[in-house]
């Protein structure tokens, strides 16, 4: 199992924000993810994400390869509720669009 550490992609900050961020974070997801690994993202230190940061790590996968591409592959470590609920919000609208 890998584990990327968002605090420590991102700098010192406790919000990801940034679409770049994000798409930094999926390069790194995609191989892994790609193995069938189970990948862990570590969420410690970070209170919240933007729903483009959410876009980036989750809704692009969602929509190119389908929701079993990342369904029990991919873990959340001390991503709390509003990390969630804009996760959950990202992932619904990604599945509208792989019909």
């Amino acid at each position: 199992m890998s584990v990327i550490s968002i605090k420590t992609e991102i700098g010192d900050t406790d919000f990801a924000g940034s679409r770049g961020s994000g798409e930094k974070i999926r390069d790194k997801m995609k191989p892994i993810l790609d193995r069938k690994e189970t990948l862990t993202l570590d969420f410690t230190g970070i209170e919240g994400i933007t729903q483009s940061f959410g876009d980036e790590i989750v809704g692009v996968f969602v929509r190119a390869f389908g929701i079993d591409y990342i369904k029990d592959k991919l873990r959340l470590n001390n991503a709390n509720k509003s990390i969630k609920s804009v996760l959950n919000l990202v992932i619904s609208y990604s599945k509208e669009k792989t019909a």
